[in-house]
């Protein structure tokens, strides 16, 4: 008797999460990976040049791990396109999940668990409509909308808008964390208002109208279909909010497969 599985398609969709450092973006693909059956995060900090690779700051005499010349492109773009077509990540990377956590923010787990079973039974449908099983490959980086080749692989689009001064609060919080692997860093005196932030604005301007990235419009033409989530607008959001509104324009993609 034939393997009823063994005509079953494979559709790895990659979803892109982005946002300035500290905007919540790991902390959100990491319960969106939690809920989604068959999902896997690649985080952009796996593509850091090694640090002796990297700039120097003149007026700091610090590296530069915020300018687009600090990720190895080429190998990123390779990366998400072997993991589009084989469906999985390779056994031997070395990820930022394994030397840092970004699930800091709990949510309701009853919301979370019902969710949970909504992508159970929308996966279960796909493949007896579709014939087609669904892999989520959840892309979250800090600079994720800078290169166009990048941005062409991306299926779903989003981005998290959280203003100048919450950031920089946050990111003062954040007292030590890892850039690599056993690679201590402590932000020096400075390095958010004179790196930092600056290279943000320089890497996210032509997202906007006018590069105005704290109140612009989104320029559309940018990036297509992009959902911009701004957590801390005039009707604030719980990371749980976030979260449902991200898995709400993912369930439309799956009933789109559908034909639905």
């Amino acid at each position: 008797m034939s393997d009823p599985t063994a005509n079953i398609k494979t559709k790895v969709i990659l979803v892109g999460i982005g946002g300035a450092t500290c905007s919540g973006k790991t902390t959100l693909a990491k319960h969106m990976r939690d809920i989604l059956p068959n999902s896997v995060i690649i985080h952009q900090d796996d593509f850091f040049l090694p640090e002796e690779m990297l700039s120097t700051h003149p007026g700091l005499n610090t590296k530069n791990w915020d300018a687009p010349s600090a990720i190895d492109w080429p190998r990123m773009r390779k990366f998400l396109q072997d993991v589009k077509g084989f469906g999985s990540i390779p056994l031997d990377h070395i990820g930022y999940d394994n030397w840092n956590d970004g699930r800091d923010v709990p949510i309701d787990e009853n919301r979370a668990d019902a969710w949970t079973a909504r992508f159970q039974d929308l996966g279960q449908r796909c493949l007896i409509a579709a014939n087609t099983k669904v892999i989520w490959v959840l892309v979250d980086g800090f600079m994720l909308y800078w290169d166009q080749d990048v941005i062409r692989q991306l299926d779903v689009c989003m981005f998290l808008r959280i203003p100048k001064h919450i950031l920089k609060m946050r990111r003062g919080a954040r007292f030590r964390f890892l850039t690599q692997p056993e690679v201590p860093w402590t932000d020096p005196e400075g390095y958010w208002d004179d790196i930092c932030y600056p290279e943000y604005t320089v890497t996210h301007k032509d997202l906007f109208k006018d590069g105005n990235i704290e109140t612009g419009e989104l320029n559309e033409g940018q990036v297509k279909g992009l959902l911009m989530i701004e957590p801390e607008a005039k009707e604030k959001m719980d990371m749980i909010d976030i979260v449902e509104t991200c898995l709400e324009k993912l369930a439309c993609v799956v009933s789109d497969l559908m034909g639905h």
